[in-house]
This record gives C-alpha cells, structure tokens and sequence, in this order.
C-alpha cells in the first residue's frame, strides 16, 4: 500500500481516539462506546503508523541511521501512555479539566514529533561510516 493510504488510517485512528476521549470527559454516566472507540481507535493508530514506518524505513536509515529513530520511539510511548489513560479515566484518579489537558498534551507532543521529526542524538549512518573509518 501507498504511504498516503498508512497516513489517512492513522488520521482516523487519531481523530476516533479524540473523539472517543472527548465522549469519555464530556459524555454520559455509560463509557461503553468511548472504551471501544479508544481501542478502535488506538488499533488503527498502531495500522497506520507501523505501517508508514515500514514504506519509509530507507528513508529513516538514511537520515538518522536507523530504522527506529529517537522521535519514532518516543511516539511509541505516548501511544502507550495514551492506551492507559483510559483506565485513569475510568477509575477517576483523573477527572474533568485535568484529563482534558492531559490528553491535549499527549495529543500535541506526539503532533511535534511527527511534524518536526528531531534527530535526537541519532547519526546519519554516513557520518558514522565516516567517523568509524581512519582517515589516511
């Protein structure tokens, strides 16, 4: 598949889980439909960014070295603490305007890694290559 057809599922991964998060904080007394919109939503969100990772992973080796850059596995993390959060929610251990900036937060951390993709303490595997090779 094209790496435009990853990115489109991931987008609507991201906006079921927002919209499922913003049911879940604003919604009614039974979280059933938020619950299963959070995981449809995170599934599709894992589809589409495993996915794009695979069609560009070239491109990543060449620019960072790697097949799993530093901003790669820090969004990987948000996803989890995403996927958790629910359960905060559900038990109330985070309520109203808190969880709303939470997630906002998340939401946007995980937006600014995409966009601006920082290097992180990873090499291109060329400047490697040249400093593991003595010069002459």
């Amino acid at each position: 598949m094209n790496v435009e057809i990853y990115r489109l599922i991931h987008f609507a991964g991201i906006f079921t889980l927002f919209i499922a998060f913003g049911y879940f904080l604003a919604g009614p007394k039974n979280p059933k439909a938020a619950s299963i919109g959070h995981g449809v939503g995170l599934l599709l969100i894992l589809l589409g960014g495993f996915g794009m990772q695979a069609k560009l992973k070239a491109a990543y080796l060449a620019s960072y070295g790697s097949g799993f850059p530093t901003w790669l596995i820090i969004k990987i993390v948000i996803w989890v603490a995403l996927g958790g959060f629910i359960v905060l929610l559900k038990r109330k251990i985070i309520k109203g305007a808190a969880g709303w900036i939470a997630v906002i937060i998340l939401g946007l951390a995980s937006a600014y890694l995409a966009l601006k993709q920082p290097a992180m303490g990873n090499k291109p595997a060329a400047a490697e290559q040249s400093a593991a090779a003595p010069e002459e």
